[in-house]
């Protein structure tokens, strides 16, 4: 009887360790999730780089499936990775840029954003535009959510 008692003590003492680990467990990966949400501040630069040079292919690495777009020439709407590719290019052709940058960065984990002025030469006339970009966290991947220029 008393080895029955031990053994049952045993077993109840081994039940709540492990649900002790389990939880614990659980916080560490919640936690580590979080660390993952924190975006690098390069990625607001070289999103800045590749406009100032009109390099699309720099920014196509930036385009998830969906990426909504408002811009100058009147383009507005939701695109695909590869339609957005063409978006951007016809846009940079028709409004070059002449000076870019981003003057507002805010790389807050949950919904990263930028705002900057876009300067360009369309048809021999100067002007400029306000830009705004936000991001979204795709699986490891920062992607440009919204992109707008007006």
């Amino acid at each position: 009887m008393k080895t029955c008692f031990n053994i049952l003590i045993l077993l109840l003492f081994a039940v709540f360790i492990s649900s002790i680990y389990s939880q614990q467990k659980n916080l560490i990966q919640k936690s580590d999730t979080n660390k993952q949400a924190v975006i690098d501040p390069v990625v607001f630069d070289e999103i800045e780089e590749a406009i100032n040079s009109c390099d699309v292919a720099k920014i196509s690495r930036y385009l998830g499936p969906q990426t909504y777009f408002s811009l100058t020439n009147g383009i507005n709407g939701y695109y695909s990775s590869n339609q957005a590719y063409y978006v951007l290019e016809d846009f940079f052709k028709l409004y070059r840029v002449t000076k870019f940058k981003l003057e507002n960065v805010k790389p807050g984990s949950s919904n990263p954003y930028a705002t900057g002025t876009y300067h360009y030469d369309n048809r021999g006339r100067r002007s400029s535009a306000q830009v705004y970009i936000s991001l979204t966290k795709t699986g490891n991947n920062w992607n440009i959510s919204q992109l707008t220029i007006n």
